[in-house]
């Protein structure tokens, strides 16, 4: 039955598209648990599955190629569903936020720096027609920090013409302290799964929960072993307590007394403060923000500004795209407080 047709779709919900997995099942999945003040539905984050130049043209085949330009009013979530679930299409009216990420794709053979323009300067308002955060060059820009705090941030860039994906997450893997800690949950759960014969989901997700919330490494090797001894074999559990032990130590988050997710909310606080700095330094030439500054200086932030800066320093291949992730500013957009405190 079309929910659409009969009405019968729950409001009050944040919509937010993003280009693939890692973006949905990584990132914004790990955002959410250690940000849980952030009320969205991981049911309400659509994969798109292609990049923002589909997307335009998906737009053009609704509205006409002069959809810019007329000022008429994209309904983004109708777009976007026609084509990802035809049988249950969904309407703008269906949600009162509109997240929209995407990479800036300077290699893709549609490029087209009028076109992204278009789409920036058009998608600027969350609870309206949605807001776009594009990431340069593409979505692990945000784990591309080589220290914490990283004053050479401030410059990192990458050649307009090696910036395809191959070669920046290459780089980005051989460069980054963070991909280790978000990559942990995701690891844990495969070595439960994949290794530890661990099938059922539930089980696995509460092994998981209790894990991730181990803050002392005061008796920790008993409180795995107390974790797993139900669920695992036990010709596998001492092996397996010790390299659990291992990757939590190796992570660093109980060096602090913190858990898991406490530990990463205050990298992912560092990560949004680096991000508002780098995003000053390509707007304003000036990278360093006095403590206390920082919500100042995002709020006067311009993204279309940003991504004329971006275009302009890469039109030819001897040019060069500046290292930002704009993704996460969706953190400070929606409570500045929550990268602060």
């Amino acid at each position: 039955m079309n929910n659409y047709v009969n009405g019968g779709r729950r409001r009050n919900r944040t919509l937010l598209i993003v280009e693939g997995n890692h973006e949905k099942n990584i990132l914004f999945s790990l955002l959410f648990k250690c940000f849980p003040e952030i009320s969205v539905d991981i049911n309400d984050v659509w994969i798109y599955g292609t990049n923002i130049y589909v997307l335009y043209n998906d737009i053009v085949k609704e509205y006409g190629s002069d959809w810019a330009q007329k000022g008429d009013e994209i309904d983004l979530p109708f777009v976007v569903s026609k084509k990802l679930q035809p049988d249950d299409v969904c309407s703008q009216r269906d949600f009162t936020n509109i997240i929209i990420v995407f990479d800036y794709e300077r290699q893709d053979p549609n490029f087209s720096a009028e076109k992204i323009l278009d789409m920036q300067k058009y998608f600027i308002d969350v609870a309206d027609m949605g807001k776009l955060y594009i990431n340069y060059p593409m979505i692990e820009s945000y784990q591309h920090l080589r220290s914490l705090p990283d004053a050479d941030y401030a410059e990192r860039k990458v050649p307009a013409s090696f910036a395809n994906e191959k070669f920046y997450k290459a780089r980005v893997r051989n460069e980054t302290i963070i991909a280790g800690a978000v990559e942990f949950p995701v690891r844990l759960n495969d070595l439960l799964e994949k290794h530890l014969n661990i099938s059922d989901e539930q089980v696995r997700g509460r092994c998981l929960e209790r894990i991730t919330n181990i803050s002392e490494e005061c008796n920790m090797e008993e409180i795995i072993q107390s974790i797993l001894e139900d669920v695992v074999e036990v010709s596998v559990l001492k092996t397996a307590k010790y390299q659990i032990r291992n990757w939590i130590l190796r992570c660093g988050f109980t060096q602090e007394h913190h858990t898991y997710w406490i530990y990463m909310r205050d990298i992912f606080q560092q990560i949004v403060r680096h991000n508002i700095q780098k995003a000053n330094r390509i707007q304003n030439n000036q990278y360093w923000i006095e403590e206390g500054k920082y919500k100042e200086c995002f709020e006067k932030l311009s993204l279309p500004d940003i991504l004329e800066r971006q275009n302009l320093s890469s039109q030819d291949s001897s040019g060069y795209i500046w290292v930002l992730n704009t993704c996460v500013f969706f953190v400070a957009d929606y409570n500045f407080a929550l990268i602060t405190g």
